[in-house]
Protein backbone atom coordinates (compact mmCIF):
# COMPACT_ATOMS: atom_id res chain seq x y z
CA UNK A 1 0.00 0.00 0.00
CA UNK A 2 1.23 3.32 -1.20
CA UNK A 3 2.17 5.55 1.94
CA UNK A 4 0.65 8.75 0.10
CA UNK A 5 -2.83 7.21 -0.05
CA UNK A 6 -5.34 8.81 2.68
CA UNK A 7 -5.95 5.71 4.85
CA UNK A 8 -5.48 6.15 8.26
CA UNK A 9 -7.40 2.68 9.60
CA UNK A 10 -6.30 -0.73 9.86
CA UNK A 11 -8.00 -3.64 8.72
CA UNK A 12 -7.65 -7.44 11.11
CA UNK A 13 -9.43 -10.60 9.33
CA UNK A 14 -10.34 -13.07 12.37
CA UNK A 15 -11.89 -16.51 12.22
CA UNK A 16 -14.50 -17.29 15.14
CA UNK A 17 -13.38 -20.06 16.81
CA UNK A 18 -16.64 -20.96 18.00
CA UNK A 19 -18.76 -20.92 14.29
CA UNK A 20 -16.02 -20.60 12.10
CA UNK A 21 -17.31 -17.19 10.59
CA UNK A 22 -14.90 -14.59 9.20
CA UNK A 23 -14.73 -11.56 10.92
CA UNK A 24 -13.84 -7.94 10.39
CA UNK A 25 -12.23 -5.53 12.75
CA UNK A 26 -11.36 -1.96 11.72
CA UNK A 27 -8.42 -0.27 13.81
CA UNK A 28 -8.79 3.95 14.18
CA UNK A 29 -5.59 5.87 14.65
CA UNK A 30 -6.57 7.96 17.28
CA UNK A 31 -4.01 10.87 15.49
CA UNK A 32 -5.90 10.36 12.34
CA UNK A 33 -7.42 13.98 11.08
CA UNK A 34 -10.58 12.19 10.49
CA UNK A 35 -10.92 10.73 13.60
CA UNK A 36 -12.39 12.83 16.45
CA UNK A 37 -12.42 11.88 20.28
CA UNK A 38 -14.17 14.07 23.07
CA UNK A 39 -15.99 13.72 26.37
CA UNK A 40 -19.80 12.39 24.39
CA UNK A 41 -17.51 9.58 22.51
CA UNK A 42 -15.53 9.01 19.38
CA UNK A 43 -16.27 10.37 15.47
CA UNK A 44 -14.81 9.26 12.12
CA UNK A 45 -15.26 10.80 8.89
CA UNK A 46 -14.25 8.26 6.44
CA UNK A 47 -11.97 9.47 3.45
CA UNK A 48 -12.87 8.12 0.53
CA UNK A 49 -9.88 5.63 0.07
CA UNK A 50 -10.41 4.03 3.49
CA UNK A 51 -14.29 3.55 2.46
CA UNK A 52 -12.83 1.99 -0.64
CA UNK A 53 -10.48 -0.60 1.20
CA UNK A 54 -13.35 -1.08 3.68
CA UNK A 55 -15.62 -2.33 0.44
CA UNK A 56 -12.81 -4.07 -1.05
CA UNK A 57 -12.66 -6.08 2.64
CA UNK A 58 -15.98 -6.69 3.14
CA UNK A 59 -15.92 -7.93 -0.70
CA UNK A 60 -13.68 -10.39 0.28
CA UNK A 61 -15.26 -11.83 2.88
CA UNK A 62 -18.56 -12.35 1.40
CA UNK A 63 -16.85 -14.10 -1.42
CA UNK A 64 -15.20 -17.25 0.90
Amino acid sequence: MDKNENIHIKLEISRDPNTGALNLMTRFDPNAPNFIKDETGFSWSPTAEERKFLNEAFDMILRK
